[in-house]
């Protein structure tokens, strides 16, 4: 018997996302996949996505160096998320973040906005271009 769980994931999957492990995500019944472009988007083992506002477009790439979590984000045009947790956040084309990372809700980060790994923010406004980096 085939769950739902992995009846979204196969849907994904014939929609043309790349998924390389596919027993290893997590798709929450409340997303709607039409909202998750097929277009050069990949999401590699262990993420996990939730949220009826959930949108991904093309491009982009979620948990290259370890699982990421998101919910009811916004992830625009090449957004790369490398790993960690994301929710009720806005990413506009080419944002990414490092691994490890941390964004509450109520953040934006606009064109090519970047974090460093373990990175945490919350009701936070990036504008384009700016780089956090994490130094002690």
């Amino acid at each position: 018997m085939v769950n739902n769980k992995d009846s979204l994931v196969n849907a994904l999957i014939e929609k043309g996302v790349k998924i390389p492990n596919p027993p290893s995500i997590e798709i929450g019944e409340d997303v709607d996949i039409n909202l998750i472009s097929s277009e050069n988007v990949v999401i590699y083992s262990g993420c996990k996505i939730f949220g009826k506002k959930t949108l991904i477009m093309p491009g982009v790439k979620l948990g290259y160096r370890s699982p990421v979590t998101i919910k009811d984000c916004q992830l625009g045009r090449n957004v790369d998320l490398k790993g960690g947790y994301f929710e009720n956040s806005t990413f506009l084309d080419s944002a990414n973040m490092g691994d490890g990372a941390e964004v509450r809700e109520g953040c934006l980060l606009e064109e090519e906005a970047n974090g460093a790994h373990t990175v945490g923010l919350k009701q936070t406004i990036l504008f384009p271009f700016v780089i956090l980096i994490f130094d002690d």
